[in-house]
């Protein structure tokens, strides 16, 4: 990336003058370890300042329902990918959540499979699009790599279980929601789901309200649009 290029170079060229200047090697290295740390540190935040803006021009767009709009300006958006590590991979989160929320869910498809992977609702829609399509081994995949990268999120347990016990895998969805109940022992929604799926009871996976409905894998109800889930989405990553 382009931040850490400068960072570096400038590193080395503050630490190689304050070495000829002073003659410490301790000193030098000291100066470039801070020129790396400070450079990154600002030019970070300029960078997630610029990219804070222009998703909230984002959901401006598809609050009016300019979902091409907003899909224009988010692939604008690749231009910050060489300054700042990941960013393309959150953009195509974003673009992946909205066409996926348009039903376009084979033009969402490529975008979600090249996703960040903390991005989790982006990879649960992965995951949900496999489901769609009977492709059960890629579903359950990408379901382990999300509670992998993201083990103190619940409602990927709760999906992923909610896969399980749909294909009358008990065992495995208990396996599933006892991992995430070690992990989250204090959340309230797992502990029951737990003891619900022991007592071969089904999943109330529906009291997750916006993050179950985004994956169109129940009825979606009158009224939600892909902006009001776009909108959720930002905030369950900012939390």
């Amino acid at each position: 990336m382009l931040t850490l290029l400068i960072a570096l170079i400038s590193a080395l060229s503050l630490g190689y003058l304050s070495w000829m200047l002073v003659g410490s090697a301790l000193l030098s290295s000291v100066i470039g370890v801070l020129a790396i740390v400070g450079i990154n540190f600002f030019a970070g935040r300029f960078i997630m300042k610029k990219i804070s803006a222009l998703m909230a021009d984002v959901e401006k767009d598809l609050k009016a329902e300019r979902y091409e709009l907003a899909v224009d300006k988010l692939k604008k958006g690749y231009s910050f990918s060489k300054w700042q590590l990941f960013v393309k991979k959150q953009i195509n989160a974003n673009i992946g959540s909205i066409r996926y929320m348009q039903k376009k869910f084979d033009e969402a498809l490529p975008y979600l499979k090249n996703s960040f992977i903390k991005s989790w609702m982006s990879m649960c829609m992965l995951a949900a699009y496999y489901y769609k399509k009977q492709n059960y081994v890629e579903t359950y995949k990408v379901m382990e790599k999300v509670i992998s990268a993201n083990s103190k999120e619940p409602f990927p347990y709760s999906l992923y279980a909610w896969f399980l016990t749909e294909r009358a895998d008990i065992d495995k969805a208990i396996k599933v929601l006892t991992r995430g109940a070690a992990k989250l022992p204090l959340d309230e929604k797992l502990s029951s789901e737990l003891i619900a799926v022991k007592n071969r009871k089904k999943l109330k996976i529906q009291n997750y309200g916006a993050l179950w409905m985004q994956l169109h894998l129940g009825k979606l109800p009158d009224g939600v649009r892909p902006y009001q889930i776009f909108a959720a989405n930002q905030r369950v990553k900012r939390r």
